[in-house]
């Protein structure tokens, strides 16, 4: 067993693997949803690499134990085995059949893991340098400029002759794609000033596409914002005068993705009524996703609904949020209804409350309730809704204790957010990410070899 831990462990040191690794990712950031619907033998790109990750998460635990153990953490190795074991004991209980592949996408929660572990054992014998992550500034340039203009319709009916699907990126993966690289780069480019600087002009061109895209992105985007001043703040008092100059080319970036987003125009210097423009696209953008009605803002309220008995809820004047709220309800109200709350429904079926045409989107095939934590309740129950908050506490508690206590909270936070109101933890991409970087924190990969 040492020799094949040893043998496996060596393979991770050729460079081939780490650049198939990072390319991944660059075609992921780049296609996001799009380039994992592309067919390769008849499998999906998103299903190839779901599998890997199931294979490296099962092949972790079975033959790099001891590593797992004394590297990372011996309760997390004996967590995910757990995980494992609860998996066949939900798939016995629910009847599920071993060849039907829904049974392992509706519980991907369980194998995306294997990703932390791919970004562990990956770190720790390469490392990653400012080369590598500067990279990814063009990057996420086009991506700004893809989402307000789109691509060529000769391109898109290129990506559908071999994908399933040509998606531009939802708010979830401007997120996830932003806090990553800056995340990274804020912690790794030795300038912190010019690097605090390229944080914040990006910012300001950020912050109107996401607010556009989803408002729940946002908000995770300005607590990702947030975190990073704190991280930041040693360094951004000093110099007034370059501070001065800062505030101003933001500001006009700023005011410009505003015109971009609102109104695909840039901005001119003898333009008439500038100010009520400028309200006019902030109305735009803050109101694009808002409901049609005149009736009075409540964020919550409680009342009764007939739904066959009387039934207390909670339900939303938002109707994208009164939309999840219902459906949130409908599952934890009919698991206790049927008893299923500690073990929840199992992998076999759509839940019950997706079963709803109105709840199945344009294409019907919507079977996503929005909620990471409500996902878990209804596959894995309540069992598995607390194992996977105790793991995540775990993984915060190591990694802050390796690298210093506020380390791992403004990657995590954010995003962790974003999952409580999107799909993102459910798609194909954003999970791989989540768990890669994650997984990467648990190394101090500036000691090991160039990644490139």
């Amino acid at each position: 067993m040492n020799k094949l831990n040893a043998l496996i462990l060596n393979l991770l040191d050729f460079k081939i693997f780490a650049v198939f690794v990072y390319t991944f990712f660059l075609f992921v950031f780049i296609f996001a949803r799009s380039f994992m619907g592309i067919y390769i033998f008849g499998f999906r790109v998103g299903e190839l690499f779901m599998g890997g990750s199931l294979i490296i998460f099962v092949g972790s635990l079975l033959f790099l134990s001891s590593e797992i153990k004394n590297n990372i953490n011996k309760n997390l190795y004996y967590l995910h085995l757990t995980f494992v074991g609860l998996f066949f004991i939900n798939f016995f209980i629910s009847n599920s059949s071993i060849t039907n592949p829904y049974t392992f996408r509706s519980s991907s929660y369980i194998w995306t893991i294997g990703f932390f572990y791919l970004g562990y054992f990956l770190f720790n014998k390469h490392k990653l340098t400012q080369k590598n992550l500067f990279v990814f500034l063009p990057i996420l340039i086009y991506i700004y400029f893809f989402s307000i203009y789109g691509l060529p319709e000769n391109f898109e009916n290129f990506v559908l002759a071999i994908s399933d699907k040509y998606e531009p990126h939802k708010g979830s993966d401007i997120l996830i794609v932003f806090v990553s690289v800056f995340f990274l780069l804020n912690r790794f480019v030795e300038s912190k000033r010019l690097q605090f600087e390229i944080f914040i002009i990006f910012s300001a061109a950020f912050l109107p596409l996401v607010l556009f895209k989803s408002r729940a992105s946002f908000i995770s985007l300005i607590l990702f914002f947030i975190f990073e001043m704190l991280y930041f703040k040693k360094i951004i008092n000093p110099n007034l005068k370059r501070n001065f100059i800062l505030g101003v080319i933001t500001t006009l970036i700023f005011v410009q993705s505003v015109f971009l987003v609102a109104g695909s125009k840039f901005l001119e210097e003898s333009q008439e009524n500038f100010i009520s423009e400028v309200e006019y696209g902030l109305d735009y953008i803050v109101t694009y996703r808002a409901d049609p009605d005149d009736e009075v803002f409540r964020l919550f309220y409680i009342a009764y609904d007939n739904l066959g008995t009387k039934t207390t809820r909670i339900f939303s004047t938002d109707n994208n949020l009164n939309w999840r709220l219902q459906i949130w309800q409908d599952v934890i109200f009919d698991l206790n209804n049927k008893n299923q709350i500690f073990f929840g429904y199992g992998f076999k079926e759509t839940l019950p409350a997706m079963e709803r045409v109105d709840r199945q989107g344009l294409d019907r095939l919507n079977e996503n309730v929005h909620n990471y934590l409500v996902t878990l309740l209804a596959r894995g129950g309540l069992i598995s809704l607390f194992l996977f908050i105790y793991m995540f506490v775990l993984m915060i508690k190591n990694i802050n204790k390796m690298n210093g206590f506020y380390y791992s909270i403004p990657f995590f936070v954010p995003v962790f957010f974003n999952t409580l109101f999107d799909v993102a933890m459910e798609n194909s991409h954003f999970p791989l990410i989540f768990y890669f970087i994650l997984g990467m924190m648990y190394n101090n990969i500036k000691s090991q070899k160039p990644l490139l």
